[in-house]
């Protein structure tokens, strides 16, 4: 058979699906059918071109670059015609700065925080619905109306009135008292470092209308102090009357004997000790 030029063959206004086109190059003879051109034919790397219009839906491997307009979410796109202003700069490089950059509602400054033990510099808390602040300390907390609780710090202190409701009551709590006993004479003096306590005085006599005064030793007592006490038992009550003065480190307590008889009681008092300053 003759080589014949493509370009020679006749034009064929129709193909039935028997007819056949060899074609022979490099020695190797191929049938090109009317199946194999106008069904399902397979392109082994063809170069295509700019096709002017066709159906790529299961195409794989397609490029996106120089792509325009807006990819599909169903085509592997994210469906965003554009991003917010700092949005491509924190994609770029997700850096705390980048990030609050990008955010329009953003507070404060720094970096990011989470949720496990972040550290805060001078936060405005705002108000706080729940937390525990057992650990935090502050030498300029201001806490409104606050329920303490037991407390357990080594001072308080407080610039307006400390009231009480309920039958709550202020004073000292167990452990912090002591107890102490006279012996000799109603002159001997007593040493108990607590802020509150108990003597019990020995029973010598004491005459009438006479005044008898006793040193209490006691490093919690400073100059300016006072000295609350009460004849708790031991004798009758209302027969003595009570003061005391105060210097660092200890009080004289008088006794005075308000009858004009003879009495030799062991008088039991109680004391507490009331931080006072002159100015």
């Amino acid at each position: 058979m003759p080589n014949v030029a493509i370009t020679a063959l006749p034009v064929a206004t129709s193909a039935v699906t028997t007819d056949v086109l060899p074609i022979v190059q490099g020695g190797i003879t191929k049938q090109v059918t009317n199946a194999l051109l106008f069904t399902s034919a397979t392109l082994v790397t063809p170069a295509l071109g700019t096709p002017a219009s066709g159906v790529l839906t299961n195409c794989t491997g397609l490029p996106i670059a120089n792509t325009t307009g807006t990819l599909a979410v169903a085509r592997g796109g994210t469906g965003i015609t554009s991003f917010g202003a700092g949005i491509a700069d924190f994609l770029g490089t997700p850096s705390s700065a980048n990030l609050r950059a990008a955010l329009t509602d953003e507070t404060g400054t720094g970096s990011a925080v989470f949720a496990t033990s972040p550290t805060l510099v001078t936060p405005a808390l705002g108000t706080v619905a729940s937390g525990v602040i057992s650990a935090c300390t502050s030498t300029s907390m201001v806490l409104t109306t606050p329920v303490l609780g037991a407390a357990t710090g080594t001072s308080l202190s407080t610039t307006g009135n400390q009231t009480i409701t309920g039958t709550g009551k202020q004073g000292y709590a167990t452990g912090s008292g002591g107890a102490v006993v006279q012996v000799t004479s109603k002159a001997t003096g007593v040493t108990l470092d607590k802020s509150n306590g108990q003597i019990t005085m020995v029973n010598s006599a004491l005459a009438g209308t006479t005044i008898v005064s006793f040193t209490l030793t006691n490093s919690v007592i400073e100059a300016g102090d006072i000295i609350v006490m009460n004849h708790i038992s031991g004798g009758t009550l209302g027969a003595y009357a009570f003061n005391a003065s105060t210097a660092a480190g200890s009080a004289s307590i008088n006794v005075s004997n308000l009858t004009t008889g003879s009495l030799s009681d062991a008088i039991v008092l109680r004391f507490a000790v009331i931080k006072v300053v002159s100015a």
